[in-house]
C-alpha cells in the first residue's frame, strides 16, 4: 500500500536536509508549530488525489513548501534547498515506510518556484520572511 505522501515528503527533507533536526527534534512540519515566528523551518503541505491514471500503482500528489526564517536571505535559501533536496529525492528514489505501507518518491517538477509570499513590511510579524514553492512528484508502493 502507498504510504502518506505528505509524511514520505517531509522524511525526505528531514534525510536530505539533517540540519533541520536539532537533537532529534524536526524542524519540517506539516503546519506552523508554536512560536513559529522565532525559529528558521519548513512546512510541507501536500494534496493527495492528483493526476495519477493508475492510482493503484501510484499516487501524484501537489504540494507547497514554506521556508520560514527570521530573515529574507535565509528563507529564500530554505525554499531553494527545500526543492534541490526533492529534487535529490526524487532521482535516487528515496525510500518511505511505515505502518500504512511503504513506497519511493519519482516524478519531481516544479510547478511555482519559491517566491516571497511576505516580509517584514507585509505582514504582522516584522521578523519573519516566507518564502513558498509548488511542486508535483510520484509515489510508488514498494514491491
Amino acid at each position: 500500500m502507498i504510504p502518506d505522501p505528505e509524511k514520505a515528503i517531509i522524511a525526505a527533507l528531514e534525510h536530505y536536509m539533517p540540519d533541520l533536526l536539532d537533537t532529534g527534534r524536526s524542524r519540517v512540519f506539516s503546519q506552523a508549530p508554536k512560536g513559529w515566528d522565532k525559529l528558521a523551518f519548513i512546512v510541507a503541505r501536500a494534496t493527495p488525489g492528483g493526476a495519477s491514471r493508475s492510482p493503484h500503482l501510484f499516487s501524484s500528489v501537489y504540494f507547497e513548501t514554506e521556508a520560514f526564517a527570521l530573515s529574507r536571505g535565509e528563507a529564500s535559501a530554505l525554499a531553494r534547498r527545500a526543492a534541490a533536496s526533492l529534487v535529490q529525492a526524487s532521482r535516487d528514489g528515496f525510500r518511505y515506510a511505515d505502518d500504512e505501507g511503504s513506497g519511493y518518491l519519482f516524478g519531481f517538477r516544479e510547478v511555482n518556484a519559491p517566491s516571497l509570499i511576505y516580509d517584514g513590511l507585509s505582514s504582522k510579524h516584522g521578523d519573519t520572511y516566507m518564502f513558498q514553492g509548488t511542486y508535483q512528484i510520484s509515489l510508488r508502493p514498494l514491491r
